[in-house]
C-alpha cells in the first residue's frame, strides 16, 4: 500500500513539472469558438510531446436571463420573469504519449444539479455526469470506453444546434419545449456506458461505431442485468430499457475551392427489454442522415432521423428508445441556414417531427394516432475575445396530440401547446 501511495505522489509531481513546462512553451491563446462542447471528448492534447504527461483541469461558466411563456403557463403556475439560469462545469483530463505517439488518457466532465424551486444548495453537489478513458492515435483512431459519445451522436452532421447556445438544444429550460430533435452530441442526454471506436480519416472518410450493452449511467457499472428499472419506486411505471444498442455511422468533409462539405449516415438498432409495463415494444432501427454546405461565410445545412423509435418516453433519459408495439415510424427533421463573419455568428432552423402519440402518452390506446411538432430557433452569439462568448436565443415550439390530452402546468388539459422563450446569456471558458 505504501509503495502504491508513494508511486501516486511521484506521478502527480511529475504530472504537474510537465504540465508546467508544457505551459511556459505553449503558444498565445486564440479567440474562443461560438460553437461549445456540452461534454467532454477524448484525445484533445494532440499536441503534446512523445513520452509527456499533460493534465488539464478544463471549465465553463453560463450564465442568462431568460423570458419564457405558453400554454398553460398562467396564474399561480406562472413562470417568473425574467427567469436567471447559470452554471459552473469542470472538465479534467489526463493524458500520456508514449514515445510512439500513442495517447492514453481520460477525461471527465463534472456537473451540478439542475436547481429548482424549493431545493437549496445540496443541489450544488459536483457528480460525474460523463467521463471515458480512450487510447488514441492518427495511425488507428480512436478506442473509448466509459461513456464515450455513440456512433451516430459523434458523427452527425446538420443538427442546427450551432448558433446562440444552440436552438432547441439551448441552455434553456422553456416551457412546453421540445424534448428533443436529432442526434448529436448527447444533446438533452444522459450518457450510457458503452464501448466505442472512431477511425482516422481516409480521403475525407472516417467511420464509428460503439456497443452499449444495457441503459446504465456512468457510476453504475457492477452487474449488468437485462431488466433494470429506472428506480424501485418506479418498477411498475419506468420507460422501457434498451439492450444490445449497435450504432454505425460515417462522415465524409472535403473542401471544393471555397465551398467546404461535410455529410454523414447512421443506423441505430437495439432490442427493448420491458421493465413493469404491459403491453409490448418494437426494437429499435432507425436511420439518420444529415449534411451542411459552407460557403463565403454562409452555412447551409439539415439532417433527418428515421425509422422505429419512440418521440417522448424512451430509455429512461436516451434518445431515440423503443416504442410501443404497433407504434408506426417517427421521423424528425431540422434544416437551418447561419451566417458567420469574424466574432459574429447568427442563424435560424426550423424543425418538425411526425411521431406515434402511443409514444408520446405511453399509452397503448393511442397507437393509431399521429402527432406533430413544429418551431423555429434563431440565435446569435459574439466572440468577445478568448474564452468569452455572448448569446442570443429566441425560439418557439407548438405540439399536435390527436386526441391525447397533454397536462400543463396550470392543471389543465390541451391536445395542442405552445411554448416560446428569449434569453440572452454569457459564457466564459478555460
Amino acid at each position: 500500500m505504501r509503495n502504491i501511495l508513494l508511486a501516486g505522489v511521484a506521478l502527480v509531481g511529475v504530472s504537474a513539472f510537465m504540465t508546467q513546462a508544457n505551459a511556459q512553451s505553449a503558444p498565445a491563446p486564440t479567440p474562443a469558438p461560438t460553437v461549445f462542447p456540452t461534454n467532454s471528448r477524448a484525445g484533445q492534447l494532440d499536441g503534446a510531446a512523445p513520452g509527456s504527461v499533460t493534465v488539464t483541469l478544463g471549465g465553463r461558466i453560463f450564465g442568462g436571463i431568460e423570458v419564457q411563456g405558453g400554454t398553460g403557463d398562467t396564474g399561480p403556475y406562472a413562470t417568473v420573469q425574467p427567469n436567471l439560469v447559470n452554471y459552473i462545469r469542470l472538465y479534467p483530463q489526463f493524458d500520456y504519449v508514449n514515445p510512439s505517439g500513442i495517447h492514453f488518457g481520460v477525461s471527465m466532465e463534472l456537473r451540478t444539479e439542475g436547481a429548482f424551486q424549493g431545493f437549496g444548495a445540496a443541489h450544488n453537489t459536483l457528480f460525474g455526469f460523463a467521463g471515458q478513458g480512450y487510447v488514441k492515435s492518427d495511425k488507428f483512431g480512436t478506442f473509448a470506453f466509459g461513456t464515450p459519445n455513440s456512433a451516430t451522436d459523434d458523427l452527425a452532421v446538420g443538427t442546427g444546434d450551432n448558433y446562440g447556445t444552440g436552438g432547441f438544444y439551448s441552455e434553456y429550460g422553456w416551457v412546453n419545449a421540445p424534448i428533443f430533435a436529432m442526434a448529436d452530441a448527447y444533446d438533452g442526454d444522459t450518457p450510457h456506458q458503452k464501448l466505442a471506436y472512431t477511425s482516422p480519416t481516409f480521403a475525407g472518410f472516417k467511420g464509428a461505431i460503439s456497443y452499449q450493452p444495457t441503459s446504465v449511467g456512468l457510476n453504475n457499472s457492477g452487474g449488468l442485468v437485462t431488466n433494470l428499472p429506472a428506480s424501485g419506486a418506479n418498477l411498475l411505471a419506468s420507460p422501457v430499457q434498451s439492450k444490445n444498442r449497435i450504432e454505425v455511422a460515417a462522415q465524409y468533409a472535403h473542401t471544393f475551392g471555397s465551398v467546404g462539405l461535410k455529410a454523414s449516415l447512421g443506423w441505430a438498432g437495439a432490442g427493448a427489454s420491458v421493465v413493469g409495463n404491459t403491453g409490448g415494444y418494437q426494437n429499435v432501427n432507425m436511420f439518420t442522415g444529415g449534411a451542411s454546405v459552407t460557403v463565403a461565410g454562409f452555412e447551409i445545412e439539415g439532417s433527418v432521423v428515421t425509422g422505429k423509435w419512440a418521440y417522448n418516453y424512451n430509455d429512461a433519459g436516451a434518445p431515440f428508445g423503443p416504442s410501443l408495439d404497433g407504434a408506426s415510424n417517427t421521423t424528425s427533421f431540422i434544416v437551418g441556414v447561419g451566417y458567420t463573419l469574424g466574432p459574429w455568428a447568427a442563424g435560424v432552423q426550423y424543425y418538425g417531427v411526425d411521431f406515434n402519440v402511443g409514444d408520446f402518452a405511453n399509452n397503448a390506446a393511442y397507437v393509431n394516432e399521429g402527432g406533430t411538432v413544429s418551431g423555429v430557433a434563431l440565435g446569435a452569439s459574439y466572440a468577445v475575445g478568448p474564452g468569452v462568448s455572448v448569446a442570443l436565443d429566441v425560439a418557439t415550439n407548438e405540439t399536435k396530440s390527436g386526441t391525447y390530452l397533454q397536462t400543463t402546468n396550470d392543471g389543465t388539459k390541451h391536445t395542442k401547446t405552445n411554448g416560446t422563450m428569449g434569453g440572452l446569456g454569457m459564457y466564459i471558458q478555460w
